[in-house]
């Protein structure tokens, strides 16, 4: 196990951003043009890179996840992957509601090399499953400026969109 340990090189953990219920108000944030997009229509996972900075933006759209709870994003970098994890779970003072609510989920990763980068997005809902579950995984060919995934086709449920500007 320690030759293993030793061989996997790791860097420090990225922190993302999480929208309140409905998404970020802000289409930028979900790395969309305005009016590119139906916000209740597909779960899409958006990617942009910026050669002058060496930085790649990670967007998460249209998660549908219980209304109440905390939730959390991180990047690990572990030898040529980047995993991103998106977490949620329940608050420690107050229950799950019965509703579910559509939420966003971004991330800027600096110094990423121009070429083909590999991702892991995984996504761990505590109290649902017993570890991370993966949702997707594949190549983002950087030397592209933006691309995009749909993760999820399905429509929202339009309580879980109502107010969300789209």
């Amino acid at each position: 196990m320690l030759l293993l340990g030793a061989c996997l090189e790791a860097e420090p953990a990225q922190t993302g951003s999480v929208s309140e219920a409905g998404g970020f108000v802000d289409p930028e944030r979900r790395l969309v043009l305005e009016g590119e997009e139906s916000y209740c229509g597909a779960e899409v996972l958006r990617w942009q890179y910026d050669r002058a900075s060496a930085s790649l933006k990670i967007a998460d759209s249209r998660l549908l996840l219980n209304c109440c709870g905390q939730r959390a994003m991180h990047v690990e970098r572990i030898d040529s992957i980047y995993e991103i994890t998106e977490r949620d779970e329940p608050d420690a003072t107050s229950r799950r509601c019965d509703s579910v609510c559509t939420f966003d989920f971004a991330v800027a990763i600096p110094e990423v090399s121009p070429g083909k980068v590999f991702v892991r997005l995984l996504r761990d809902v505590v109290d649902a499953q017993g570890s991370a579950e993966l949702i997707w995984q594949g190549e983002i060919d950087v030397r592209k400026s933006a691309g995009e995934v749909v993760l999820d086709p399905t429509a929202a449920p339009s309580d879980a969109c109502s107010g969300v500007s789209q």
